[in-house]
């Protein structure tokens, strides 16, 4: 058996929002320096061809990473289960790639349009080949969120030097994809080796294909439903408009996943223990576990929302300059997506698929890709890149209200309301104290974030003083170690 440490919920949510923090605070750094030396339409032509490559990397993950942190957790302390486990997830994840990497390789010759970004193309989907060795899903399942948190910095870091190094002018796109790959060559080589302190990877024959792949797929199907109401505005953008019409939706698409990867931290690093509570068969305490989570993603997502939509310009300009003025529109429009992703992203993979009930989410997330992959056909052409964004807000609203119905069959979480209405008025707050300072600041770096850092301490002030149950356990956790629950 392995011997482990049970590790706190609440410290891994904050290291992993430290890792979060870390990715949101480089692109903060590095998007606009990216952004201004590109300029908008190198920016679009280099999001289109990411996007395209996208597909491709998620056909060769298939539902892997989904499936394995669900079932490794059940079997983690089982030293010979979990190493047989983990070389049957590393094969099939090889073999994947093999073939996705053969259909991207016909489809690059086929296609006219993506002649035009044909170096480009072949150097993002680099990152399949390093997919596999990164084993992604090990480091969730036995919480090790101080390795990938540190590791994180590191190769952002590198890549923050790489990039100010070698990309001086709007010729070099080509070597910003390039760090792109360096990165997740990094990050996979690292990981294959720290692998090691749990089980020693490596390729296998006796796969248990009829055991593995019905789970995997369903999830994949998913995880590309999810992906093609994602990602199909950029897509469809690129095929319906221009390079410079993605360049002006990648900045506030790039907020929005900035955003979304912070914020998503709280509820990643629950999913594993939420399954290992279902495994036991502790309901009540796996109803505590959503209860918390819920209520700590609400008094983190409000305010954030409200801090986009009454600072779109603002975080345009400081984002992406004056070239990108335009996103702002768009940006506010994913503003309000924020509040439905995560109420489908909780409702979905911290309910519905430590239940079980992945085939129940997959028709949900079907439905919705569908629904916003005509959205964009029909409305992109006459409103482009707010067509973009309004269409990522109705697939998520249908994901979120729809999922939020199937799973209130299992749990129904209690005291919501409450920390719904005490997070609501710390974000009039929020807006008070953006509406007294804005007329006192002149426009620049300092002005917003002078005001990010008021409204911060304000909202915080206010959730203490309407005693938030969810903030101080926040709070308090950055105070003490690591300690069992």
């Amino acid at each position: 058996m392995i011997k482990r440490k049970e590790k706190s919920l609440k410290l891994n949510m904050v290291l992993n929002a430290v890792r979060g923090m870390m990715g949101m605070i480089f692109p903060l750094i590095t998007f606009p320096y990216v952004s201004r030396i590109l300029g908008v339409d190198p920016l679009g032509r280099y999001n289109f061809a990411s996007s395209v490559a996208g597909y491709f990397i998620l056909l060769a993950g298939l539902g892997i990473h989904a499936y394995a942190v669900r079932e490794g957790a059940r079997i983690r302390d089982d030293r010979a289960e979990m190493g047989h486990f983990a070389n049957e997830m590393f094969s099939i994840h090889v073999i994947s790639t093999l073939c996705s990497y053969g259909l991207f390789t016909a489809l690059l010759f086929m296609i006219p349009k993506f002649r035009e970004y044909r170096s480009l193309l072949l150097i993002l989907s680099l990152q399949m080949v390093f997919k596999p060795l990164s084993v992604e899903w090990l480091w969730p399942v036995y919480e090790d969120y101080t390795y990938i948190t540190v590791q994180s910095i590191v190769f952002q870091f590198l890549s923050l030097v790489l990039l100010t190094a070698f990309v001086r002018t709007e010729s070099d796109v080509n070597l910003y994809a390039a760090i792109t790959v360096f990165s997740a060559a990094g990050i996979g080589l690292t990981n294959i080796m720290h692998a090691r302190v749990w089980c020693r990877i490596h390729l296998i024959r006796g796969i248990n294909w009829k055991r593995h792949m019905g789970s995997i797929l369903t999830l994949f199907a998913m995880s590309a439903a999810v992906t093609v109401y994602v990602n199909s505005d950029t897509t469809i953008l690129g095929f319906l408009c221009d390079d410079r019409t993605v360049g002006i939706y990648a900045v506030s698409s790039k907020v929005y996943a900035v955003v979304k990867t912070i914020l998503s931290s709280v509820i990643v690093v629950s999913i594993p223990r939420l399954s290992s509570l279902t495994g036991e068969g502790s309901q009540e305490k796996f109803k505590m576990a959503a209860e918390d989570i819920y209520k700590t993603l609400l008094t983190l997502l409000l305010p954030a929302m409200t801090g986009i939509m009454m600072l779109n310009r603002e975080i345009v300009m400081l984002v992406a300059g004056p070239a990108y003025a335009q996103a702002s529109s768009s940006l506010c429009l994913l503003a309000v997506a924020l509040f439905f992703c995560f109420g489908a992203y909780f409702w979905g993979q911290c309910i519905l698929v430590p239940t079980g009930r992945e085939m129940t989410l997959f028709k949900i997330t079907l439905f919705s890709a569908f629904a916003n992959v005509l959205l964009n056909f029909v409305l992109i052409p006459f409103w482009r890149e707010n067509a973009a964004a309004l269409t990522t807000v109705a697939a998520e609203g249908i994901t979120c209200f729809y999922a939020r119905y199937e799973g209130r069959k299992y749990i129904k979480p209690e005291g919501i309301t409450g920390v719904f209405w005490k997070s609501l008025i710390g974000c009039g707050g929020v807006t008070a104290v953006i509406l007294l300072l804005k007329p006192f600041f002149a426009n620049g770096y300092m002005h917003t974030i002078c005001i990010v850092i008021c409204c911060a301490v304000v909202y915080v002030v206010i959730e203490m003083m309407l005693k938030n149950p969810s903030l101080p356990g926040l709070l308090a956790v950055f105070k003490r170690k690591a300690s069992n629950e």
